[in-house]
């Protein structure tokens, strides 16, 4: 058996009892792409293994060198994989967030829908964002989610809903037991503190995905 033959049976593996195009989605590959690799259409050779590696979150080799990883004891990688893949989950689009010209909104506009993300907070949920107001960080029409449970990091964003009713998605500069400091995600309005009185709930931003990740 040859090294291509031993990598596309990795590969067969790795995909389980997952249909090719759930299989792809998951992992942002091209559902043709895989089939074609699958039915012997194409070689998987050692750049195209080593881009599936990376895309998929895979210990290097695992599909590379696939004989030499077995040898090593590594075919645990595919094991892993398997729990990488079990971190995706269907989260539910709560709503519509009309984004207003100065970046907040008030209620969510009911919506239908849902992602498939990698997360593995079970109670992460999305926002479809309408506006432009947080382009071109987050434009009209995507998506971000959100995981409650997941530690706030500096750097990085956050849904933030104040006491008040008002929604953001900022920028989390720093928070303490007093206060929070945002940022924009665009060079409009600047910096923000706000008074954790003032906050009612601060969620972590998980990420951001284009409308065509929508699923219904």
């Amino acid at each position: 058996m040859n090294i291509s033959q031993l990598r596309i049976d990795t590969l067969k593996k790795l995909i389980g009892d997952l249909k090719t195009k759930e299989f792809a989605d998951r992992y942002n590959l091209d559902a043709s792409y895989i089939s074609q690799l699958l039915n012997g259409h194409r070689p998987l050779g050692d750049k195209a293994a080593k881009n599936l590696e990376d895309k998929i979150g895979l210990p290097g080799g695992t599909l590379l060198m696939p004989a030499l990883s077995a040898q090593e004891g590594q075919v645990l990688g595919i094991a892993a994989s398997s729990n990488a893949a079990n971190s995706f989950r269907r989260v539910p689009i709560q709503g519509l967030a009309q984004v207003k010209p100065d970046g907040l909104w008030d209620e969510l506009t009911p919506t239908s829908g849902w992602m498939n993300v990698p997360t593995l907070d079970p109670t992460a949920y999305a926002l479809r964002i309408k506006g432009d107001a947080m382009a071109p960080a987050i434009r009209n029409g995507w998506l971000v989610w959100c995981e409650p449970r997941q530690e706030l990091v500096p750097g990085e964003y956050v849904l933030v809903i104040r006491s008040n009713g008002e929604s953001m998605i900022k920028e989390l500069l720093y928070a303490n037991d007093e206060e929070v400091s945002l940022m924009s995600v665009n060079d409009t309005y600047g910096r923000l503190t706000l008074q954790r009185s003032e906050i009612a709930k601060i969620h972590y931003v998980g990420g951001i995905m284009p409308p065509s990740k929508i699923q219904n």
